[in-house]
This record gives structure tokens, sequence and C-alpha cells, in this order.
């Protein structure tokens, strides 16, 4: 019997093992009032909820429009199964703003992702640095939409 067993161990060391896709490195969770527990997103894993464009200049970038890609954020929240009408987002260096979900819903908040196709390096405000579509919503380009134009972003808490 023995002998049977040792014969059986290089065969089963030749079988294919199935391989398991490699995560990459977190960049945003998600909690707080969401169906399940914590969810954590790498960078594939987030734009797979449905990457899109968004043109618009932005104030701490001059006057020239730019080119982004991202996830809007009610997709996420639909994605999460967000429950609240508050969020709290929180950046790397812990500096945090407090938005209301209808940022999401009804003004377009976007979570970009990639500036000109590449994705946004923290030295760019990435890796991910939510924004409004100032250009196509002139009603937006507003300090209390400014102040919530949060970079680096690392945390959503649903309230």
């Amino acid at each position: 019997m023995r002998r049977r067993s040792l014969v059986l161990i290089p065969l089963l060391a030749a079988l294919p093992v199935q391989a398991q896709p490699q995560r990459g490195r977190v960049i945003l969770r998600v909690t707080g009032r969401i169906t399940g527990a914590e969810r954590s997103f790498d960078l594939a894993e987030l734009e797979a909820l449905g990457l899109e464009a968004l043109r618009t200049r932005t104030t701490w970038t001059g006057a020239d429009t730019l080119h982004f890609s991202g996830v809007p954020l009610a997709r996420l929240l639909r994605a999460v199964g967000a429950q609240g009408d508050q969020l709290r987002a929180t950046a790397l260096n812990d500096y945090a703003v407090n938005l209301p979900r209808e940022d999401a819903d009804r003004h377009g908040a976007f979570l970009a992702t990639r500036q000109d196709g590449v994705p946004l390096r923290v030295r760019d405000r990435g890796p991910i640095w939510l924004i409004y579509p100032w250009s196509a919503r002139p009603d937006l380009d507003r300090s209390v939409y400014r102040d919530r134009a949060i970079w680096q972003l690392r945390h959503i808490d649903v309230s």
C-alpha cells in the first residue's frame, strides 16, 4: 500500500492548477450602511463597475478642459447596496469631507481614476479624485461642490 501512495504523488503534482487572478493594491474601501460587509476595491475592480469618460476643467488644474476616466459615484453606491443618505469621504492624509448622496444621484459626482488614459498617481491627486462635471454643469461650479472634490480618496463611509 505504501508503494501506491508514493506513485500517486508525482501524478498529483502534474495536474493543472486553476490560477486565481492576482488582486491589485486596494485603493478604496466602502463601509457603513451597505449590503453585506465592508467592500474594498483595487483599480481593476473599481473600473470594472463601468468605466466612463468625463471632460471638465477644474479650479486646481487651470483653464484647460481635462479628459478623465472613472466611475460615477452613483454606480459605486448601487454596486455596494448603499442605504444611507450621507457620505463621509476620507483621503490618504485623513482629510475628510461630508457630502449628501444627492451629489451622486443628481449632481453627477464622479470617481476619476485616470487622466488622459493614465491612472492617477498620488502626486496627481490619485489614485481616486472625486470630481464633478463642472464644465457641463456650471451651476455646480461653486465653492460648496469644489470643497467636496476630495483627492487621494481612500475610504467612503455611508450613513
